[in-house]
């Protein structure tokens, strides 16, 4: 049986038992009701004077009502008298109380219970001795309390009836029109638990009745959300798994090539092709520099996987590490942050770009006053190093190249501008993608593996921040990466800026 069938019988079932009760009691007092005027006019017929009770004159007794049946005695036990109640304009049926049984009773002057002569009726009855020996019974009839009983319990059972009846189908109606939200949510329940993530109840739209704020919409809603969360998830388990196969497809094709040189020297060294000279001189120096560009993609990939890892990590612990990272100085990736001089890293990064590509010139312009961040000190020298590395691989000989740096609020702006190719508009959302590389005029000019620009964004994410790829004006790319201020610095700046404001501004003296 359904949930609101179940309800629907239930109220029904409390509705009838509420009219049971209540009309049961309204009986029980309708009749009392009843009987107890019947007894007082019973008691009030026999307190009347009677023909030679107490030496009245018979012409001077009231007759009795005909309301009271009237059974009069002799001395002997002889019924000289009988005058039956005519409630319903005709004689009733005398009761049936015999000698014996009214002179018992005159005795104590209770009141009694009989039934008629041809038990229709039932009747209440008291009896009185009177001076000459004999007995008058004095009878009511109880035949109008139970017709009028009769007629009130079937008027409460066909009402009570009715009312239930009536009470069980709005609750039915009520109940099924409150209730469908959940046949929704069964049917939303069944088709995610087929594989349907897309499937919502039809309660929590924009033309949807309900509330959200009793407990069904509430039910419906978190229902819809758990799904969307959960669809979500599963979507970025599967973007995750497309990409650690893409990943994996792209390092065994850049492995694949510097070890099938390095196998095939071998082979042929093992063959006698390569005799000591100047032939195995060159295979041995091309062997060292395969083998050292497969040591730095092995390196560069267990860099990605342990700034994903910390990535991840911080993620899944977001809501019960914030504080603690906070108050440690800690980044994103659970890396310690301090307070960095950001003049003295970025003139470090250019002197060793120096070294290293001499045919490429660099300027760096500073900004006038010492400015921080809040980073980790060797990422921001490898974010720095790998972005001038990207230069001096991409770009011809002789490119100048541009560092700047600027606060901005609460960021701070560095800019690496070069005057080389350029990226492609359609290229620049793909730059940061590991094993990315343009297929335009900005394609690599040296052998690299492809992944020094993913290590610079996944470098800066573990250091708060961000990077873009941009076009430089006149031609070129701009490489702008925004790292967190230092917030003691900021608050000093901006009390100093406020102080110097506040002692410039002209005064009025009185």
């Amino acid at each position: 049986m359904r949930l609101r069938a179940r309800l629907a019988l239930l109220v029904a079932a409390l509705l009838t038992g509420a009219v049971a009760i209540l009309g049961g009691g309204t009986l029980w007092w309708t009749r009392s009701h009843l009987v107890h005027e019947a007894d007082t006019r019973l008691l009030r017929a026999r307190a009347e004077p009677q023909p030679g009770r107490y030496g009245v004159p018979a012409d001077r007794a009231q007759p009795p009502a005909r309301q009271v049946a009237l059974l009069r005695y002799g001395a002997r036990g002889r019924l000289e008298e009988a005058t039956p109640s005519d409630l319903t304009g005709d004689p009733d049926s005398l009761p049936d109380v015999p000698w014996r049984s009214a002179l018992a009773g005159s005795r104590d002057g209770a009141i009694r219970t009989a039934q008629s002569v041809d038990g229709t009726l039932r009747y209440h009855w008291t009896a009185v001795r009177r001076p000459d020996g004999g007995v008058t019974v004095f009878a009511v009839s109880l035949g109008s309390v139970a017709q009028t009983t009769s007629l009130l319990l079937w008027s409460l059972v066909l009402g009570g009836g009715a009312v239930a009846a009536f009470g069980g189908g709005m609750g039915w109606w009520v109940m099924r029109r409150e209730l469908r939200p959940l046949d929704d949510l069964v049917h939303a329940t069944e088709a995610v638990a087929a594989g349907d993530l897309t499937r919502r109840t039809a309660t929590t739209g924009p033309a949807s009745p309900r509330s959200p704020r009793d407990e069904i919409g509430r039910l419906t809603t978190g229902f819809d959300h758990m799904i969307t969360q959960l669809e979500a998830s599963l979507a970025a388990r599967e973007a995750a798994r497309l990409r650690l196969e893409q990943f994996v497809a792209d390092a065994s094709h850049e492995l694949r090539t510097p070890l099938a040189l390095v196998r095939g020297y071998a082979e042929l060294h093992g063959r006698g092709g390569l005799p000591p000279g100047p032939r195995l001189e060159r295979a041995m120096a091309r062997i060292a520099s395969e083998t050292e560009r497969m040591t730095g993609l092995v390196e560069d990939l267990l860099l990605l996987a342990r700034l994903d890892h910390e990535a991840t990590g911080a993620e899944t612990a977001t809501d019960s590490a914030t504080g603690a990272d906070a108050d440690s100085g800690r980044g994103e990736g659970g890396v310690l942050a301090t307070s960095i001089d950001l003049t003295e890293v970025l003139a470090e990064a250019v002197e060793e770009h120096r070294t290293f590509g001499p045919a490429h010139p660099v300027e760096l312009d500073l900004p006038d006053s010492p400015t921080t961040v809040r980073a980790n000190r060797l990422r921001l020298r490898q974010i720095l190093g790998n972005l001038l590395a990207n230069v001096r691989n991409h770009t011809p000989p002789g490119t100048s190249t541009r560092i700047t740096a600027e606060a901005v609020g609460p960021v701070v702006e560095i800019r690496v501008a070069d005057h080389g190719p350029g990226i492609a508009a359609a290229d620049r959302p793909y730059v940061f993608d590991r094993f990315f590389r343009p297929a335009g005029s900005r394609a690599r000019t040296r052998a690299g593996s492809g992944l020094g620009l993913a290590i610079v964004a996944a470098l800066v994410n573990s250091c708060d921040g961000t990077v873009s790829a941009l076009e430089t004006p006149g031609g070129g790319a701009t490489f702008l990466v925004r790292l967190p201020r230092d917030p003691r610095e900021r608050g000093a700046r901006e009390v100093s800026a406020n102080l110097q404001e506040s002692f410039s501004a002209p005064r009025s003296w009185d």
